[in-house]
């Protein structure tokens, strides 16, 4: 049995996303690359919990909603009934889909706001500065450059009363425990960014708004709504069911929570000076990925290069959108989604490497054996060479490698490959059937462990695989990741090509 140092919970989060819009290639990329991890640990035996959902309060939600002359209830309804139908089509595997609007995470949101009065660490002040209606953020005069936010949208300086959140008083013991807890944020860079950004000096967060209807009313003073943080990021808490639910005792605190860089300041800073106000655990890690370019420039309507996933799902299938999002780019760096890119993945990647060597497999599997199958047989090298790679490809899990996840993966495919043309089973076929039979059954079981480790990524193409070795898609023992006698007497199905080559479109 192979030690692959299995955690025994694993609970994984993406943010909640706000619904102002159809949701594009960022959403995806965030969503799926969670999925990942979250199918791979339920694949190892892990008690998994993966969380996703929406944000729907806010004055740019009551504004798109007073625009389309509807409520923000129905302006929200119909923008997660579209965000489910998209998770769908992607296949994500999420255990619970938490909206703000849930009855369960209004309360848990008026129960905190009351214990963090009662712990002193809210006060009523007045707010004079400048607020961000895209970024649904209050800056002060540093953060802002020719009336712009640090994202570069344009703000408005406002002067109004409301409650603040003590932020200063936490400065100090934030600081000590990122440099105490140095795996807590991720990537190094975005760590050093947020400590420079510490240093500056933390100031007083303004949690509330007395302008805004659209949102979850202070329960000690009605006249204020609460602001989008100390709302928004308790959804990790409200997913779980409460402080009080058996989930929450299960997979408290979050293992793995990963976000765009957009929002990571908030939660590396807001999210865990909340969670220490309150005495609680504060998360394993916070992960902030890259942005995504299209075609080379930054997405945009007017540019005509927003990726929406729908549409190359419905071309080329959940599964090669999936792979090529977590193919093409580092995970943690900034990357550029290209038509052509993908199209030469497709068929550098997965017709030339992977479809060809199932394909070239099966054909030669099935020229003998067809009514009793191969035996087992170990070719201690190479399974050496292969559990090697099983056990790397869990570190890399482990340290939330995902790019070297998926290098490590293809390596095995081209290791099999290799090792196709270093037996020529072709020749061995009239020369030696013996030992044609021993490489037929090493490559048939190691096909079976690249379908296994392919899983978390491909969705459905990974059961095409087994259909064709002759496995049960609904045993969970056959997805096993270890060199196994498990092809042992199995009959071989030749199907269709795994995956088609694609001809570039102008």
């Amino acid at each position: 049995m192979l030690d692959l140092e299995i955690p025994k919970k694993f609970y994984i989060t993406t943010p909640i996303y706000y619904t102002s819009g159809r949701f594009h290639l960022g959403h995806a990329y965030t969503t799926i690359c969670a999925d990942v991890f979250a199918r791979y640990y339920r694949l190892v035996g892990s008690d998994v919990f993966f969380l996703t959902g929406t944000d729907e309060h806010g004055q740019k939600v009551e504004d798109a909603a007073n625009k389309e002359g509807i409520l923000p209830k129905e302006f929200v309804d119909n923008l997660v009934f579209n965000a489910k139908k998209e998770w769908k089509s992607l296949d994500i595997s999420y255990d619970s889909f938490i909206r703000t609007t849930d009855e369960k995470h209004i309360s848990l949101i008026k129960e905190i706001a009351s214990k963090m009065l009662k712990n002193k660490d809210l006060y009523k002040g007045k707010y004079v500065g400048y607020y961000c209606k895209d970024c649904e953020s209050f800056f002060t005069s540093k953060d802002v450059t020719k009336d712009r936010c640090p994202l570069g949208h344009s703000v408005k300086e406002e002067t109004e009363d409301a409650y603040f959140f003590k932020i200063s008083k936490y400065q100090n013991w934030l600081k000590q425990y990122i440099i105490d807890n140095p795996k807590f944020l991720q990537p190094e860079s975005k760590k050093n960014e947020i400590i420079a950004f510490i240093d500056r000096g933390l100031e007083d967060l303004c949690i509330s708004r007395e302008r805004v209807s659209w949102g979850i009313t202070l329960p000690f003073d009605e006249k204020y709504t609460i602001y989008v943080w100390l709302d928004a990021l308790f959804n990790y808490v409200s997913g779980l069911d409460g402080f009080d639910s058996e989930n929450f005792k299960n997979f408290w605190p979050p293992d793995f929570q990963v976000m765009g860089k957009e929002i990571f300041r908030f939660h590396a800073i807001y999210w865990p000076i909340f969670l220490k106000s309150l005495n609680l655990e504060i998360p394993k890690i916070e992960f902030a990925h890259g942005w995504w370019l299209s075609e080379g420039r930054k997405m945009s309507k007017s540019f005509n290069n927003v990726v929406y996933p729908s549409e190359y799902v419905k071309e080329f299938g959940s599964d090669i959108f999936r792979y090529y999002v977590i193919r093409e780019i580092s995970f943690g760096e900034d990357g550029s989604f290209s038509k052509n890119n993908f199209i030469e993945r497709i068929n550098s990647d997965l017709v030339a490497n992977i479809g060809n060597l199932l394909s070239r497999v099966i054909t030669l599997a099935s020229k003998r054996n067809q009514e009793t199958g191969y035996l087992f047989f170990r070719d201690e090298i190479f399974v050496k060479e292969i559990e090697n790679k099983i056990v790397n490809i869990s570190k890399f899990y482990k340290n939330y490698e995902l790019t070297k996840v998926v290098s490590e993966i293809f390596q095995l495919s081209s290791f099999a490959n290799k090792y196709v043309q270093d037996n020529k089973p072709w020749e061995l076929l009239t020369e030696d059937p013996k030992r044609f039979d021993q490489v037929i059954y090493t490559l048939l079981e190691t096909i079976r462990i690249l379908a296994a480790e392919l899983s978390p990524i491909f969705t459905t193409k990974w059961k095409e695989i087994f259909e064709q070795l002759g496995l049960d898609v609904n045993n969970k023992n056959n997805l096993k990741l270890e060199f196994t006698n498990t092809l042992e007497n199995k009959i071989v199905n030749k199907g269709n090509h795994l995956f088609k080559k694609q001809e570039k479109k102008e």
